[in-house]
């Protein structure tokens, strides 16, 4: 909340009125509210849900409280924008959108990279023919947990001893699933193995990922989150494709043009990583003016991926994602 959402929501005052705050430590919520200058903080959520004067929540809690908290805000009638990923489980995904399913009122997932400018732009290069057909990719995300700028993040026992399944690898994993599908479209099939080197965190705190893509182009995902290493990235990607190439990193795309000899760059003017991007999508969506972009579904497809890769990690075999995709 302190880091990332309130620093985007100061971006869209007048369009937003922050009214009420609820931490499973009511003294949490007592200084959270403020120092944001909120209103009022609740001790019991329910009580929250149940206030008509609140339209809508942002659901923040760790991963195995997601779908049930989710569930029960759709169901007293807010409009919710909930952290990614959707829910622990797909089983648990499933009965979100049932639940999504079952109201009028907005259900984005807050999935950041998908309102990323860096990846939308690659998105658009890729769509538009500029390297030609997709051949075959890789994408990377190398860090240190244990680094003071992660302190804030790290320090969270839900994190440091994550309840569900694939801990750090899920929950960090998730966006880079989300940005690789958004840019080359759906996963078919994965072959996975979990890392599992980091003192800060008891669960899995890496992933190596091969992957075949519905459109046929193979590729591998590596991320490792105890690299002692001054290249730390979040999400670096290469596509190669059969009249050129493109790279992606923080902020910057480059690709190269076999059929005009072209190297070209785009860069973000002031990237943000796209959270005032979900929260004016968000916005725009509950007023009718634009559909939600990070749906539900795309949210649930993302989660089975990595379910996949977990399952395939167990097995050691290779397993189908297609079958399981939600429309």
């Amino acid at each position: 909340m302190r880091k990332l959402h309130l620093p985007a929501l100061a971006k869209l005052r007048g369009e937003i009125e922050l009214t009420a705050v609820w931490s499973r430590s009511a003294e949490r919520a007592v200084d959270l509210a403020a120092e944001a200058g909120i209103d009022r903080s609740f001790a019991d959520y329910r009580d929250l849900l149940a206030d008509p004067t609140i339209d809508a929540v942002l659901i923040a809690v760790p991963i195995e409280l997601n779908a049930a908290l989710a569930i029960e805000a759709i169901e007293a009638g807010k409009h919710v924008i909930a952290e990614k990923p959707i829910a622990a489980t797909t089983a648990e995904a499933r009965q979100v959108l049932n639940a999504c399913r079952s109201t009028q009122c907005v259900v984005l997932i807050a999935e950041n990279f998908r309102y990323r400018d860096d990846i939308l732009e690659a998105k658009r290069l890729v769509e538009s023919g500029a390297i030609g057909r997709v051949q075959c990719f890789q994408m990377t995300a190398v860090f240190d947990l244990l680094r003071d700028i992660r302190r804030v993040y790290m320090e969270q026992p839900w994190r440091q001893q994550p309840k569900h399944a694939g801990g750090l690898a899920v929950d960090a994993g998730i966006h880079a699933v989300s940005g690789l599908r958004e840019i080359l479209g759906d996963v078919d099939h994965v072959y996975a193995r979990l890392l599992n080197n980091s003192p800060a965190t008891s669960g899995p705190d890496g992933l190596l990922m091969q992957l075949g893509l519905v459109s046929g182009a193979p590729g591998h995902y590596f991320s490792c989150y105890s690299a002692k290493t001054d290249r730390e990235t979040v999400f670096d990607l290469s596509v190669y494709g059969d009249e050129g190439s493109l790279w992606l990193t923080e902020g910057k795309v480059e690709w190269l043009s076999t059929r005009t000899g072209e190297r070209n760059t785009w860069q973000a003017a002031a990237p943000d990583r796209g959270y005032v991007g979900q929260w004016r999508n968000f916005v725009a969506a509950v007023r009718g003016s634009e559909p939600v972009y990070s749906t539900s579904a795309k949210a649930y497809n993302d989660l089975l991926v990595l379910e996949c890769a977990l399952s395939s990690a167990a097995s050691g075999q290779r397993v189908s994602v297609g079958e399981g995709v939600a429309e």
